[in-house]
C-alpha cells in the first residue's frame, strides 16, 4: 500500500517576516523535522514538496547555509523527496529561471531532492501514479490543459464517467490558485471544476499557494486537498487559529488524510504586541486620512501591500513584478 507524504508553501528565509519572532526559519526546520518523524512512522515512498520551498525570489536574499541546511534536512527522509516549483521559486514565473541562480536549482543540483514535473519516476526507473504541475506563468484553460496533457495521454481516460473508475487512483500534485467553488478570490484563482476537466474528470489533487487550509473537496469528480501552507509568515486571522497539518494520499484508494505536526502556538510564532501597536497606529492614521477625505492602504507587511494592488486589477504580470520588487528590497 504506498503511500505519499504531502506539505507546500514553506517558504524558508533567513530573515523572519516583520510579524514574526526571530526564531521564524529554527521554527520552520523543526516543522520539517516533524515531517520526517511523520515519513518514518508512516513508511511514506516520497515526500513531495508542494512548491514555495523558499520565500524569497531574489537568489541572494537567501544565504548558502540556509540552502546547505535544506540539503541536510532532505537528505535525512527515510525515502526520495520530490519538489514541484511554485511561483516563489521561480523569478518572473519562468520555470527556466531554475537553472539560472535560483536556490531550488541548488537544492535539485545537490540531489537532495527531485523535480516533480509531469509523471513521477521513482528510483527503479518505474513511474508512480503521481504527477507534477509547477507554477505557470498563466492560469488559462489553453496552459492548464496543456500542461496536464501528458496526464491524460498516460491514462488513456474514457469518454465515459463511468469506466474511469477502472483506472485506478492517480494524483496530481500542484503549485496553483485552487479554491473550493463559491470560495474563489475576486482577483486570482483558476476555477476547480475546469482543472477537474483538464484532468479528465478523473483522479485526485493536492496544491500549494494558497496558504489557508481548504481542507478536502470534491469539483467535478475530480478530489481536491490542502493543507494549509507550513508557514505561518502573515499575520492574519486563519494563520492565528489554525494547526500546521500536512496531508498523506493513499494510492491504493486514493484517499487523503490530514495529519497535525507539533508546532508552536501562534503567541510564541508572532509579534503580536507589535502589532496591536501598528493597527493603532494604522487606525490613528485611518482617522486623520479620513479627515481629509484621503483614501487609507495599509502597509504594515508586503503582503497587506500585494493584497491591496492585487484588488486594482492591474494584471498579473504587473502584479509578479510589483512582488519582485518588493521582496527584492525588503520592503
Amino acid at each position: 500500500m504506498a503511500e505519499y507524504l504531502l506539505l507546500g508553501d514553506i517558504h524558508l528565509s533567513d530573515r523572519p517576516p516583520s510579524a514574526c519572532t526571530d526564531t521564524y526559519l529554527d521554527d520552520l526546520f523543526d516543522l520539517l523535522g516533524a515531517s520526517i518523524d511523520l515519513a518514518r512512522q508512516r513508511r511514506v515512498a516520497a515526500v513531495i514538496w508542494a512548491g514555495d520551498v523558499f520565500h524569497h525570489k531574489v537568489p541572494t536574499r537567501t544565504s548558502h547555509a540556509t540552502v546547505r541546511r535544506l540539503i541536510d534536512t532532505a537528505r535525512a527522509y527515510p525515502c526520495p523527496v520530490y519538489v514541484v516549483p511554485g511561483n516563489h521559486d521561480l523569478a518572473n514565473d519562468r520555470f527556466a529561471s531554475i537553472e539560472e541562480g535560483q536556490p531550488l536549482g541548488v537544492l535539485l543540483a545537490s540531489g537532495a531532492v527531485r523535480l516533480l514535473h509531469g509523471w513521477m519516476d521513482t528510483c527503479g526507473g518505474d513511474s508512480a501514479p503521481v504527477y507534477g504541475v509547477p507554477w505557470l506563468m498563466r492560469f488559462d484553460d489553453d496552459m492548464v490543459a496543456d500542461a496536464l496533457a501528458d496526464w491524460r495521454d498516460r491514462l488513456a481516460l474514457p469518454r465515459r464517467r463511468a469506466d474511469r473508475a477502472s483506472l485506478g487512483p492517480a494524483l496530481v500534485v500542484a503549485h496553483a490558485p485552487l479554491y473550493p467553488p463559491g470560495q474563489e478570490l475576486q482577483f486570482e484563482y483558476y476555477r476547480a471544476g475546469a482543472w477537474a476537466a483538464a484532468m479528465g474528470g478523473h483522479g485526485s489533487v493536492y496544491y500549494g499557494h494558497v496558504h489557508e487550509p481548504h481542507g478536502v473537496y470534491t469539483a467535478d469528480g475530480v478530489t481536491f486537498a490542502n493543507a494549509g501552507a507550513l508557514s505561518r509568515g502573515s499575520l492574519h486571522e486563519h494563520n492565528l487559529t489554525r494547526p500546521v497539518q500536512v496531508a498523506t494520499w493513499n494510492a491504493q484508494d486514493g484517499a487523503f488524510t490530514l495529519h497535525t505536526l507539533p508546532h508552536k502556538a501562534a503567541g510564541e510564532v508572532f509579534r503580536l504586541t507589535e502589532a496591536r501597536e501598528r493597527r493603532q497606529a494604522q487606525m490613528d492614521l485611518d482617522a486623520f486620512l479620513a479627515s481629509v477625505g484621503q483614501a487609507s492602504v495599509e502597509v504594515t507587511s508586503i503582503e497587506a501591500v500585494l493584497a491591496h494592488l492585487a484588488t486594482l486589477d492591474l494584471g498579473p504580470e504587473v502584479l509578479a513584478l510589483a512582488e519582485e520588487l518588493l521582496v527584492g528590497a525588503g520592503a
